[in-house]
């Protein structure tokens, strides 16, 4: 069973066109980075904070962490 944002404590809803280069496996790196500063301030934090726990391992081990982990991942450096 997957696991919604609203599920996973998220509160702020992704935009449709966010959705739609996600879908269609287009996500630009502005994009990109716009996905993590929503689900950053999910967690209550700001991108630059959210990028460095999740590069050193301390972004907390939930749906949201966990996927801002692998959206950091794919941030160029």
């Amino acid at each position: 069973m997957a696991v919604t944002r609203q599920q996973s404590g998220a509160t702020q809803p992704v935009p449709a066109d966010l959705i739609a280069a996600i879908d269609q496996g287009e996500l630009s790196q502005g994009q990109l980075r716009r996905l993590i500063e929503i689900e950053a301030g999910d967690l209550g934090l700001d991108f630059d904070e959210a990028v460095r726990r999740a590069r050193d391992g301390s972004l907390p081990k939930t749906v949201v962490g966990l996927d801002l982990e692998l959206l950091v991942e794919l941030l160029a450096d």
